[in-house]
């Protein structure tokens, strides 16, 4: 292989590398870039910072600042646990910078990796006690760094009290002060204090907030009961007059179907009677139909023309007798066609109470239905509403996010150590 061909290991985020170094000017321009493009929490922004940091493994060589540059850009990024990788191997290069080490201490209490933080903060406090400043820069940069120690200590003492040992932070906070000269340790006592300030003010602002969303919440529970007490009672008004409807519906029906009955019993006994009248006279009819045709036969086979006259006299006064017969049948038809017509009209009388009845029944029975699927509605609704449970609204559970969160009391100065690095390469 060419001496002065690049090797490149690509390992998550890390820069691992042995490579022919480029000139200056395009390894500051090419972390410049990175800082530019990758300043950004967009899915662009990160598929570009990627993308660059290709560039910058080419070009940088074994630049400290490629690698402070990626660690910043994936803070900013909030890629948190990929920071951690590239701040090792500053630190492995350069593990005298406090800022790096304030990175670390940082990330590894954001991602809860809290004894992580703890022995990184020692290294943070040992190493400040070891490296006393000389320098105006020197005594900001200590002056910052002992106020984000005491900021931290404190908000494992109130915001995160419950995620540590408090004995372990106590120790730990004596060691802090311990390697502190008199002079400074006010600087992390007062740093501490702000924190646990901060927190209670903000932990009363939470417990007010939850204390009118609970006035709240009160109110509209009773509002919510009151109104669905007044719908019980509504429904009970229907449901008590709908069953009052559907029992005078059924009486009236059986009523109207006791009368039709009284009226027809009579008229099934009349139709009776002259059916068997109607049957009787045709008979009769019948009868006499005959014996006048064979009284008309024989009359034609006499000889004898004086009995011959007299079967066919007899024969007339039969069919006279006939007549009258034919004219009683007809008289009781008559009868008889009026009486079923009336029981036909009792008959559809009958059809359309049962079918008016039913139809009016078929709907009180759904409504009433309906008002049973609302009533176990609002039961279930009542006892959801009646269960004690705690309000918790938007803004209560913002504020209970925000009072724990470290970002809240030191939020990392990325943008500081942004315009530092940037004027670093130029």
């Amino acid at each position: 292989m060419p001496v002065n061909r690049s090797i490149w290991l690509i390992t998550t985020g890390s820069l691992l590398f042995l490579a022919t170094p480029a000139p200056a000017a395009d390894a500051s321009a090419a972390i410049a870039r990175l800082l530019d493009v990758g300043w950004s929490n967009t899915p662009q922004a990160r598929a570009d910072a990627d993308l660059q940091l290709e560039e910058v493994r080419r070009v940088a060589g074994s630049d400290v600042r490629a690698l402070q540059a990626w660690w910043l850009v994936l803070m900013q990024q909030r890629r948190f646990d990929e920071a951690l990788k590239p701040i090792d191997e500053h630190l492995a290069k350069e593990p005298t910078d406090f800022a790096a080490w304030r990175a670390k201490v940082w990330v590894q209490t954001v991602l809860k990796s809290y004894p992580g933080a703890f022995h990184s903060a020692d290294q943070l406090s040992t190493l400040l006690a070891a490296h006393p400043p000389t320098t105006d820069a020197q005594r900001a940069t200590h002056t910052e760094t002992i106020g984000f120690l005491g900021r931290w200590i404190g908000y494992f003492g109130g915001p995160a009290a419950d995620f540590v040992n408090q004995d372990e932070r106590k120790a730990l906070e004596k060691k802090f002060l311990d390697r502190l000269p008199e002079s400074q340790r006010t600087l992390l006592e007062d740093a501490r204090n702000s924190v646990l300030s901060r927190f209670v003010e903000m932990t009363d602002e939470s417990a007010n907030a939850r204390d009118r969303a609970a006035a709240t919440a009160r109110v509209e529970k009773e509002k919510t009961l009151a109104e669905l007490q007044a719908d019980k009672e509504k429904l009970d008004a229907r449901e008590k007059e709908l069953e009052e409807r559907r029992t005078k519906l059924n009486s009236e029906y059986r009523a109207e179907m006791d009368e039709i009955a009284r009226q027809d019993q009579p008229l099934v006994q009349q139709q009776a009677q002259l059916t068997g009248r109607a049957n009787l006279l045709n008979n009769e009819l019948l009868n006499a139909s005959s014996r006048i045709a064979t009284l008309q036969q024989l009359a034609t086979q006499e000889k004898s023309a004086l009995r011959q006259q007299q079967l066919f006299a007899e024969a007339n006064a039969l069919s006279l007798v006939a007549g009258r017969i034919d004219a009683d049948l007809l008289g009781v038809n008559r009868l008889l066609r009026g009486v079923a017509g009336q029981r036909t009209a009792l008959q559809t009388r009958r059809v359309q109470a049962q079918s008016s009845t039913a139809s009016q029944i078929e709907r009180i029975d759904h409504e009433l239905a309906e008002l049973t699927k609302r009533e176990r509605r609002n039961d279930s609704l009542e006892k959801r509403v009646s269960r004690p449970s705690l309000p918790s609204t938007g803004k209560v559970r913002s504020l209970s996010a925000q009072a724990t969160a470290l970002s809240t009391y030191d939020a990392f100065p990325l943008e500081a150590a942004k315009a530092k690095l940037l004027e670093l390469l130029k």
